[in-house]
């Protein structure tokens, strides 16, 4: 049964119209760039990077017809995930420690004479001051 072969369903009766108040609009949540950034390079630091014969050489084109679509966005987020593993290698030994223990890439805190939580709000704005000046992080900044 489709709606064409039953008209009488919808009736002047059964539809109204929707006044302007009555419709709830969400409001557009911006992510945090930060925190998406930082996303990107926890999945670069966790991915497999074992198999670099090779078959993992291969050079593709846009001219490609099969070209995977999510393949292709798995790939440029890696990219940015590279792009901020050469911001955080910059920071130094203590604030780079924070931020991988804040990401769960370390698991201990080694510096008992720092406070982790002070270290942490320093290197996120050393951190933070680079991916906005970087050319390939600047534009999540805007």
């Amino acid at each position: 049964m489709s709606t064409i072969a039953m008209p009488g369903i919808f009736t002047a009766s059964t539809l109204r119209r929707v006044r302007r108040e009555e419709v709830v609009k969400t409001a557009f949540q911006k992510q945090d760039p930060y925190a998406l950034l930082m996303a990107f390079w926890v999945d670069y630091m966790r991915a497999d990077d074992r198999d670099l014969g090779i078959g993992g050489m291969k050079l593709a084109s846009d001219a490609e017809p099969d070209v995977n679509v999510h393949d292709a966005q798995r790939a440029a987020d890696i990219k940015m995930g590279e792009a901020v593993n050469a911001m955080i290698d910059s920071l130094t030994v203590l604030q780079r420690a924070a931020v991988y223990k804040s990401q769960g890439l370390a698991t201990a805190w080694r510096f008992a004479s720092s406070n982790y939580e002070a270290v942490l709000l320093q290197a996120r704005e050393d951190l933070e001051e680079k991916l906005r000046k970087h050319v390939a992080t600047r534009l999540y900044f805007l």
